[in-house]
Formats: C-alpha cells, sequence, structure tokens
C-alpha cells in the first residue's frame, strides 16, 4: 500500500516554541496507520490523530510544509518521501538518484565505499569540489550485489550490474543548481569522474514578516461610515532585492 491522502481532511498546525503540533481529522476506518512529513521528510507514524514533531532545522521564518496521509499497518517507517509533491508542483528539495557500483573504481579494485555528494553554492554557480554537501554509502549491510554474473545484465557497463541510489538535499532557494557525484575508496580518495546534474528548484515564497502588532496581517477599519476592512502585510523577504 502506498502513501495515501485520500480522506484526510482539515490539517491543523500549530507552532509553539520549537515544535509543530498537527491534527486532522479523516474519513478512514479507526485504527489506521498515519504517517506525518515535515519538508518531505517523515517525522512521525502512528495510528493517533495527532501529534507533535519539532520544527526542522531553519524552518522559522519560512513556508514549512506538513502533508499527512496513511500508509499499511506493516509499514509505518517505510519512507514515502520521494513521492511527495509540494502544493502547486514546487519543491524546495533537490531529490538525485543514479546507479553505481563496483565497476566504477578505475584502478580495478572495485573499491567502492561510497559516494560524495557536491552542490553549487548558490543558484547557477559551477559546483564547488572542495567540500561535500552530503555522503551516501555503498552497499547498506555490506553486501556487495553487483560485479560479473550478479543482478541484472549490463546496468554497470562492461556487463556488469548496478545498485541505484539516491540522495536529498535540504531546502534551497529557488534557481537552477548545479550537482556533482564522485564515488570514493575506502581510504577516502575520490575515485573516477564525477556524475552532474542540474535541478530547478522552484521553492514557494517566504511568509510576510511579523508587523509590529505580532500579526503577519495587519487590519485597517475605516469605521461606520465606510465600512470597508483593509488587509496589508509587509513586503515577503523573497520580494525584496
Amino acid at each position: 500500500m502506498a502513501f495515501s491522502q485520500t480522506g484526510i481532511t482539515d490539517v491543523r498546525v500549530t507552532a509553539i516554541g520549537g515544535d509543530l503540533f498537527v491534527a486532522w481529522s479523516a474519513a478512514v476506518p479507526s485504527g489506521s496507520t498515519f504517517q506525518v512529513y515535515v519538508d518531505r521528510r517523515l517525522a512521525w507514524s502512528g495510528v493517533a490523530r495527532r501529534c507533535q514533531v519539532p520544527i526542522p532545522s531553519g524552518g522559522i521564518g519560512r513556508n514549512v510544509w506538513v502533508e499527512v496521509g496513511t500508509v499499511g499497518a506493516d509499514e509505518p517507517n517505510r519512507d514515502y518521501s520521494t513521492s511527495l509533491v509540494a502544493p502547486g508542483g514546487r519543491s524546495e528539495r533537490a531529490q538525485l538518484s543514479w546507479d553505481g557500483g563496483t565497476y566504477l573504481d578505475p584502478t580495478g579494485r572495485d573499491d567502492i565505499q561510497g559516494f560524495l555528494i557536491y552542490q553549487g553554492p548558490t543558484p547557477g554557480a559551477a559546483v564547488d569540489l572542495s567540500t561535500p554537501v552530503g555522503t551516501v554509502a555503498a552497499y547498506p549491510g555490506g553486501w556487495i550485489n553487483d560485479g560479473f554474473g550478479k543482478g541484472g545484465f549490463g546496468g554497470g557497463g562492461f556487463g556488469r550490474s548496478a545498485t541505484h541510489y539516491e540522495w536529498g538535499s535540504g531546502p534551497l532557494s529557488s534557481g537552477v543548481w548545479q550537482f556533482a557525484v564522485l564515488p570514493f575508496d575506502k581510504a577516502g580518495n575520490a575515485l573516477g569522474v564525477s556524475q552532474s546534474v542540474a535541478v530547478t528548484i522552484a521553492a514557494a515564497p517566504r511568509p510576510p514578516p511579523i508587523g509590529p502588532g505580532g500579526s503577519r496581517l495587519i487590519s485597517v477599519y475605516a469605521g461606520p461610515a465606510g465600512r470597508q476592512l483593509t488587509i496589508n502585510w509587509l513586503p515577503s523577504p523573497s520580494d525584496l532585492r
């Protein structure tokens, strides 16, 4: 059973201190298993219809996406984050996927311990290869499941199979970001040629700042004569140049 938001209604999110209090209504059978994703990362699962989760790092002052859905009773901890789509098709995170295996070691020793992830410092900038922003271990559990005669044929070049890997970034600003994936060996040395990819990020605009009265919205009532209510807000940080 995949993550489903069918029947989920009236999701309510309240921020208090460093936590988010999430509650929802759902037209699903009693005892159904729910998952809550915050910024497309699995934050909670269970059968209750409310939960408390921490506000993600860097989440204060920007939009935080909260999504609630049901999953099978036997998969409360299964991560369905890659299947989630932000409202309006927007996304603040890059999701990379690639195939790799021991065949990537140019020395022929099949010494691939993992992959280093690099990215540009800003949208449109070239990849900075001085410091990786992430690491993905090869062969979780220590079982090498590729090589001659193992797995699918030909996926890894030279008739050898490959293993599929994925990595997700943190929140990014809008623009085209450059990434590179480079394998490394047991000694930590980078090997071979990096795989490069450009990812377009369409982040939602940040909310307007809180005004002097402690609210993001400023209301002005014209009085009994005009009987007109005007609502204003300060410019969003995304609108300031």
